[in-house]
């Protein structure tokens, strides 16, 4: 049994959960993430919190943050008024403080279930948090909605892409909707690609169950390395199992596959001038050539789109470079025998 916070202790739970809350869903980066969720794991109150903190924040996700947090905190305090009063009117009368300088446009969502909480990923690829502490990568364009209940785990893969890696609760499996196809989970990774005509899924660690919605018989188990993908429309008679076309990939295959949640440059047969490009847009970082020839040189493959560092060391090495660094970020590549 988890002993009781102190007044002091859950002051300052409450408006960490906010802020984490708040800060969830504008987009966690990578650093942001691991931070979240050692946060989660450290003790088993933050969880809690953040729960009675995401069912505050659907009534909020319209205002600024600085007034979203403080509103946050104020409704979801655990002192004993609040455990006899608090219920779904209440909270969304802690909305109205906020509210005098903005429109009220949401319902209040029904006490019998949890809010739903959309994330997108709308010009690049993002990654987001889910309550229970679940990784998820949505590649660009994805929408993903979450919608947890006391017993079951329910996100709606509403377009596009997204990775998935699960937290660990076999008390509440954790379920993926995607088209006609429904992806049960405990504790996995998995990668589901929501196409026009086709739903495509791949195990990246441990194990799935793949059933179509409202289906009581489920196919046979989908393990790591696998995929398996759904062409078409379901008719009642359709038998899944059959439908589905499954394969087995390969690490170089999985890596193709999901090529996407690394922020990855497609050299292509590329010129290096058309390549310093490209990493300057991603890394704000110019690359500048000595010696004009070197700019039509041509490359092949793939690299990070982040990490012109490693790439300007591969050319020094390769093309026997020299490379120089300008305090202003401007990186120099030049022919070591024209120095």
């Amino acid at each position: 049994m988890k002993p009781p916070l102190s007044d002091s202790s859950t002051d300052l739970l409450r408006v960490t959960a906010a802020n984490w809350i708040v800060r969830r869903d504008r987009g966690l980066s990578a650093a942001e993430s691991i931070e979240y969720e050692l946060w989660l794991a450290a003790d088993p109150h933050h969880a809690e919190a953040m729960r009675r903190t995401s069912a505050s924040w659907s009534l909020l996700d319209r205002i600024p943050e600085s007034t979203a947090i403080a509103v946050l905190a104020a409704s979801t305090r655990r002192r004993s008024f609040w455990r006899r009063t608090l219920s779904t009117s209440s909270l969304a009368a802690a909305a109205v403080i906020a509210v005098g300088l903005f429109v009220w446009s949401r319902q209040a969502p029904s006490p019998l279930s949890s809010p739903e909480v959309a994330f997108t990923a709308l010009d690049a690829p993002r990654t987001v948090t889910l309550t229970d502490g679940t990784l998820v990568q949505l590649n660009k364009g994805g929408e993903v909605i979450e919608h947890f209940t006391a017993k079951e785990r329910h996100v709606l893969l509403a377009q596009g892409e997204a990775h998935f890696s699960v937290t660990k609760n076999p008390l509440r499996p954790f379920i993926v909707r995607a088209g006609a196809l429904e992806v049960h989970a405990i504790g996995t990774a998995f990668n589901v690609n929501l196409q026009s005509a086709a739903v495509d899924v791949i195990v990246t660690e441990g194990r799935v169950q793949l059933t179509r919605i409202a289906a009581t018989t489920p196919a046979p188990a989908l393990d790591a390395g696998e995929r398996a993908v759904l062409r078409g429309n379901l008719g009642p008679a359709t038998n899944l199992t059959q439908a589905l076309v499954r394969s087995r990939l390969d690490s170089a295959g999985i890596a193709d596959a999901l090529a996407w949640r690394e922020p990855l440059l497609r050299l292509g047969g590329a010129t290096l001038a058309e390549l310093a490009v490209e990493f300057e847009r991603t890394t704000g970082k110019r690359l500048i050539f000595a010696d004009p020839s070197l700019a039509e040189i041509r490359f092949g493959g793939r690299f990070r789109a982040d990490d012109l560092e490693g790439f300007t060391q591969v050319l020094a090495a390769t093309l026997d470079l020299h490379v120089e660094s300008a305090t202003d970020g401007i990186i120099v590549l030049r022919k070591k025998n024209s120095l």
